[in-house]
This record gives structure tokens, C-alpha cells and sequence, in this order.
């Protein structure tokens, strides 16, 4: 069976819950998806380490807005991130973000400089970035959230 980054895991018309993890830095929200045991959940611990704010783990609820996408947290999991061989770790949560980049750690890209790809999901443009072979660093993800992408990129 093969992997689809974007199942919808309900049966609401008000979004989509996805498998998948996000994190914010104030208000600009990153979605990283990827297959069971990809780093999803390893790389929020390590964004929130230095800074970030988790807005949900495993599961995310994706809705679309006047202002863009909005990740939300998914009960049951709210106040918790999964740190593999661990288990589940206490923390405090942000309920809600703004969606500006999206990471998936199926996608490979070997170049060093990597042009996002753009999709269109509940009628509205998002970038999706390559997070394969070795996914970006933690505090790179920081920046791009606070700043993002060059004018000369």
C-alpha cells in the first residue's frame, strides 16, 4: 500500500485530519508529514527545544479560512508529543496556527537548494518542501518560520 501524505483520517466536511505532526513559532505554522516512523514527532521535540511550540502530534486537523489554512490540535492527543522509545512526553500545546510551509519526509531531493513544490488543498496554495534524505535542520526550520525564504531564492 503506498503512502498518501494527505488521507483524510474523519469524516467531517469542516477539514481534514491528517497523520502528521505541526509546529509554530508564533503564528506561521509548519505541517510535517511523512510515513510511521519518519521523524515527524523527533523533529518538533528538537524545534521545540529551541523555541517552537507544538501544535499537535500524529494527528492534525487541517481547516480552510479567509486567511489561509489553520492547523489545529486533534483530541485526543492535545499536551502530548511521542518520543520514540520514550513514549508519550507532557508539554504545553498552542491550539491553533496558520499554515505557511508544509515538510514532507517521503519527498527525496538530493539538490541543494530545493524548489518547493506547490499543491492546492481546500482551495488554497501551500508550499510543500522535500525533507528526504536528510531532513532539514530544526533551527534552519526556525528561521524560515520567523523569516521567510530569501528574495534572491
Amino acid at each position: 500500500m503506498s503512502y498518501d501524505p494527505w488521507k483524510n483520517y474523519a469524516n467531517d466536511s469542516d477539514g481534514v485530519l491528517l497523520h502528521a505532526t505541526a509546529v509554530a513559532v508564533g503564528v506561521n505554522g509548519l505541517l510535517i508529514l511523512g510515513p510511521s516512523g519518519a521523524g515527524k514527532s523527533h523533529l518538533a521535540i528538537e524545534m521545540m527545544a529551541q523555541g517552537a511550540h507544538l501544535v499537535s502530534d500524529d494527528r492534525v486537523w487541517l481547516s480552510a479560512s479567509e486567511t489561509g489554512l489553520i492547523l489545529y490540535s486533534a483530541k485526543p492527543l492535545v499536551g502530548c508529543v511521542e518520543a520514540r522509545g520514550l513514549g508519550l512526553i507532557s508539554c504545553t500545546t498552542q491550539p491553533s496556527a496558520l499554515l505557511k510551509y508544509c515538510l514532507d519526509l517521503s519527498l527525496m531531493s538530493d539538490a541543494r537548494l530545493p524548489f518547493p513544490l506547490e499543491v492546492t488543498r481546500l482551495g488554497h496554495r501551500l508550499s510543500v518542501l522535500p525533507g528526504g534524505p536528510i531532513a532539514p535542520q530544526a533551527a534552519a526550520l526556525l528561521l524560515l518560520l520567523k523569516n521567510g525564504f530569501s528574495a534572491y531564492d
